[in-house]
């Protein structure tokens, strides 16, 4: 080490033949040719005042070098291509110094003179500095929380779609928008940690394999020109891993695509269990305690108009009674009669269910209803206590409908009234005034026309054609307990009796002819009758009676055929209960007349301003058909799972990389520019320095490898002999060494301080540097 203090001199330099036989010292590398050509023109900072426009003086003109004297030898050039040998530089060769003063040779303090004084204090500053194995934390970091943000993107991505899936679509746009977001959020991160993975796996390609320089070109812009994959075959063969980590950031933002689409929009019905607090129903108790005088107590229009012997309520011993159905029950029984269904209230569904829901429950009430029986039939000829018998009906008779629904009904008028509604004869008044002494049966006969034809040598065969079978059946008015099931669809209101209880007739009294004159009818016993002083079963009855009279409204009459026409004096013509397409009345009569009156019934809810309007608090089942959100997990997790997968495979492979390598690196132009120190470099690259195209064919086809360069006898500086680590050829590269020293480790320049010793040691190159 006694080198280290020798003062070597400019004139000690000798020349060489060959200006780039000097070892290569990593501290000084030998300057670019074009650079050289100025070497040893005077600092500009010397100039106070420089003028470049002023023509140069003799001696200026004397001192540059002879342009007849090429910097190259002839064998070297390659004349004709774009690159050409620069003609007219002259470099003096340098000499061969001793390792201490290596550092600071003439050339490297000439050098020094073209710098400003901060770059002069930053070059002295690092020159004794040595490579440090160390992986630094920021990289490292950086992977990681890309990739635990990108993680928990994709799971925000998933629980944003989970808190949709099932919710009506509103502001579609703007989801669709905020679910973008996350995906491409995702991606960028996942790529952005495979391209950082990458970047420590190139740099482990280029220490284990020699390629040429089209080859790294490929490995280094792989990432972002897809074209390498097509036509770099070398990037594939010497890199297959690194090839892949390169695709698969091209491949990952697929998922950025699929994701999204993993939320839709689709009509879908829910369900909701709960209570529907208003829904409609019937309560004819409220017509019990109806008093036209004061609608306080139950307000609304009542189904009966009453007439009174005190329009004042003010008189002794006065009474209501009956008179008719209102007209506002006309107008509801006639309503459903013609449209063949109930009618309904137009907010009914609204007032039930709630706005944009469908429902349905079950009301209970009671209310009027008839009870049919079958009295006699082909099978069963006998008519019993029946008004007329089958002979009447088809085929014996001519009639197919045939009915008789006024027997023993209330009379009307009960009495001569004024226009107040007030008997005209003064009290007392009969004794049967408004009394309810029974409520009409309906006997009801019809003809069933099958379709089987009679037999030719029957009388009935021309007639007829098909055998008529004959029917009759009688209905009675009961008090009945009736539980309907409603529905509402889309404001489409449809009910369905699930349950029916006849509980005791209206009026519990049986007719029998009158034996004193035939064409009269007898009720007894009289003590079932119902008395108009009994003012609250009277009206309940009263409000029964009308309803069952609208409905005899329809059935009274008959329709018979006279051949080769029907002759209806019936106005059942106009209802359901009649099949238009043959003119006869439907097979199951006795059940379509219950269901119609029944749907007079329902009819009734659709007024709420009547008196027996109510509303019930029922369980229901609200459900609703709309556009919601649907969120198909596989449609995101399938994309996602494929790219944080090979994502984290990556990471691990990005992990042994920077394990391997021993630092963490990356792709910039500051790491481009510290790896590609190398003499033989600064020679391929002569004439190619403004990187334009086209490249070289023979320097892109140039094999390189990062490793340590191969120097016969490396030089020695003040921090003793390193090697240098860089790309270079494959011959002249040996593998890097993990922890080996390399261009002044700091530990290693510690050690060598305190073998140097104090710094009156360096007295001497200290001397030097201040004399030149």
């Amino acid at each position: 080490m006694a080198s280290r203090g020798k003062r070597l001199s400019h004139s000690s330099r000798s020349a060489s033949p060959d200006p780039f036989s000097d070892q290569y010292d990593p501290f000084d590398p030998p300057l670019d040719p074009i650079e050289m050509a100025s070497f040893s023109r005077p600092s500009m900072d010397a100039q106070s005042t420089p003028d470049l426009r002023r023509a140069p003086s003799p001696d200026e003109s004397s001192a540059r070098p002879s342009p007849s004297r090429s910097y190259f030898p002839t064998a070297r050039g390659h004349r004709g291509s774009q690159y050409e040998p620069v003609q007219g530089v002259e470099r003096r060769a340098p000499t061969v110094q001793s390792a201490a003063a290596s550092l600071y040779s003439l050339n490297s303090l000439n050098r020094y003179k073209t710098m400003d004084a901060d770059t002069q204090a930053l070059v002295d500053r690092r020159a004794g500095e040595l490579a440090q194995w160390h992986v630094h934390w920021i990289t490292p970091a950086v992977i990681a929380a890309l990739f635990v943000a990108g993680l928990m993107a994709a799971v925000g991505h998933h629980l944003f779609y989970v808190h949709l899936d099932g919710h009506p679509a509103k502001d579609q746009l703007r989801m669709i928008r905020y679910g973008t977001a996350l995906a491409f959020f995702v991606k960028s991160t996942l790529v952005g940690t495979v391209i950082m993975c990458y970047r420590q796996r190139i740099w482990h390609t280029f220490r284990k394999k020699a390629m040429t320089i089209k080859g790294i070109d490929g490995l280094f812009s792989a990432t972002e020109d897809p074209s390498q994959f097509f036509y770099n075959w070398e990037m594939i063969r010497n890199g297959k891993l690194a090839t892949l980590m390169a695709a698969c950031s091209w491949l990952i933002p697929i998922a950025s695509v699929l994701s999204p689409a993993s939320l839709t929009s689709e009509v879908q019905t829910s369900y909701n269990q709960t209570f529907c607090k208003t829904v409609a129903a019937l309560n004819f108790t409220h017509e019990s305690l109806y008093n036209f005088r004061n609608e306080s107590v139950y307000p609304g229009a009542s189904l009966v108009y009453y007439n009174t012997t005190d329009t004042e309520g003010k008189a002794p011993n006065y009474f209501d009674y009956y008179d008719q159905p209102s007209k506002n029950a006309r107008r509801l029984a006639v309503t459903s009669a013609y449209l063949r269904k109930p009618a309904t209230n137009p907010n009914a569904s609204i007032d039930s269910c709630g706005e944009r829901w469908n429902c349905t429950y079950s009301i209970n009430f009671r209310a009027p209803g008839y009870k049919c029986d079958e009295i006699a039939s082909s099978s069963h000829p006998d008519a019993g206590d029946a008004p007329f018998n089958l002979s009447i009906l088809a085929p014996q008779g001519s009639m197919i409908y045939y009915s008789q629904v006024d027997l023993d009904d209330y009379k009307n008028p009960q009495i001569e009234t004024n226009d107040h509604g007030v008997p005209i004869p003064p009290p007392p008044y009969p004794e049967s005034l408004g009394v309810f002494e029974s409520e009409p049966v309906l006997w009801v006969g019809y003809a069933i026309k099958t379709d089987k034809a009679y037999d030719q040598n029957s009388p009935y065969a021309k007639t007829w054609g098909n055998v008529h079978e004959p029917k009759i059946f009688k209905c009675v008015a009961y008090h009945t307990n009736y539980t309907f099931h409603m529905n509402y669809t889309d404001t489409v209101q449809t009910h369905r009796r699930t349950q029916r209880d006849f509980l005791n007739p209206v009026v519990d009294t049986t007719i029998t002819t009158n034996p004193s004159n035939n064409s009269e009818f007898v009720a007894e016993p009289d003590s079932n009758f119902v008395r108009p002083q009994d003012a609250e079963p009277y009206k309940l009855t009263a409000s029964y009676h009308a309803m069952g009279s609208l409905l005899r409204n329809f059935l009274r009459g008959q329709i018979s055929y006279n051949a080769p026409y029907f002759v209806t004096k019936s106005d059942i013509s106009e209802t359901r209960l009649m099949e238009a397409r043959t003119s006869y009345p439907l097979e199951d009569l006795m059940e379509q007349v219950q269901d119609l009156y029944e749907d007079m019934l329902i009819t009734l809810l659709s007024e709420p301003h009547l008196v027996v309007a109510d509303t019930q608090k029922v369980p229901c089942q609200k459900s609703r058909t709309v556009n919601v959100f649907v969120y198909h997990r596989e449609g995101l997790w399938i994309g996602y799972a494929i790219a944080v997968a090979c994502t984290f495979g990556f990471i691990l492979v990005g992990a042994w990389a920077i394990h391997q390598n021993g630092v963490a690196s990356d792709t910039l132009f500051s790491r481009i520019l510290v790896t590609t120190r190398n003499p033989t470099l600064d020679r391929l690259s002569v004439g190619a320095c403004l990187g334009g195209d086209p490249f070289p064919k023979e320097l892109r086809e140039t094999k390189l490898r990062f490793g340590v360069l191969l120097e016969e006898d490396p030089r020695e500086g003040p921090l003793g002999k390193v090697e240098h680590c860089c790309f270079g050829a494959a011959g002249e590269t040996k593998d890097i060494v993990k922890y080996g020293t390399y261009a002044g480790l700091k530990g290693w320049r510690k050690d060598i301080e305190e073998e140097v010793g104090d710094a009156s040691e360096k007295e001497p190159l200290l001397e030097l540097v201040k004399e030149t």
